[in-house]
């Protein structure tokens, strides 16, 4: 009997850590990203690692890729405030490498571009 519910236990221990994990392959440039929680989250391309931890959001059109990181390694990334987060952004028609980026130039880049549907900074 205690066999079965160390067994049932283990389970529900091994089951409840993967089900907080998430994994997205992009539909575009070999980019995938790796939501594993707190400063784990990382951005790979063609399977190797872009950010490889500290990964807030990352949100995307057919021109752009815009991704906010977390560099303080902190367990709660997204409550960080917007404004301490780094910043980057990525010409996917380009194939540019990614290029770090203030919050307030892309504020900036946000709206000149009508970029509202991919706004990574409210």
């Amino acid at each position: 009997m205690r066999s079965i519910i160390f067994i049932v236990i283990t389970f529900f221990i091994i089951f409840s850590c993967n089900i907080s994990d998430s994994y997205e392959k992009l539909p575009f440039g070999g980019y995938e990203i790796d939501f594993e929680g707190g400063s784990q989250n990382r951005l790979l391309k063609n399977n190797e690692l872009i950010i490889d931890s500290g990964l807030v959001d990352c949100m995307y059109n057919d021109v752009y890729m815009l991704v906010s990181v977390d560099t303080t390694y902190s367990m709660n990334p997204e409550k960080k405030d917007k404004k301490n987060l780094k910043y980057f952004i990525q010409d996917l028609k380009k194939d540019t490498i990614i290029k770090k980026i203030s919050y307030k130039d892309l504020k900036k880049i946000i709206k000149e571009k009508s970029l509202k549907n991919i706004d990574i900074t409210n």
